[in-house]
């Protein structure tokens, strides 16, 4: 996290609650479950689905930066007074 650049601070600060938060709804147990149960077919499934993780891992990354840009949209920019006057010239 680097305090330079506080968009994307928010979005960790955020995606971190948020894996918090789902960790706390299902269980460790289940989550373990599901990850060593990804590991142990990983090879069958990716003879059916090329880089299966990688592929799912994308889409999901692609969904939250698609979130993260439309809430960004709505956020209006500071704009420097000089930067207007020259404008209005």
């Amino acid at each position: 996290m680097s305090f330079e650049e506080p968009l994307l601070s928010i979005k960790a600060v955020i995606y971190t609650y948020y894996c918090m938060k789902i960790a706390t709804l299902l269980g460790d147990r289940f989550i373990l479950f599901v990850i060593l149960n990804i590991f142990v077919f990983y090879a069958p499934i990716d003879k059916r689905c090329p880089h299966f993780i990688f592929t799912a891992r994308m889409y999901i990354k692609q969904i939250i930066e698609g979130i993260f840009g439309v809430i960004e949209c709505f956020i209006p920019r500071y704009e420097d007074d000089k930067q207007k006057k020259k404008e209005n010239k």
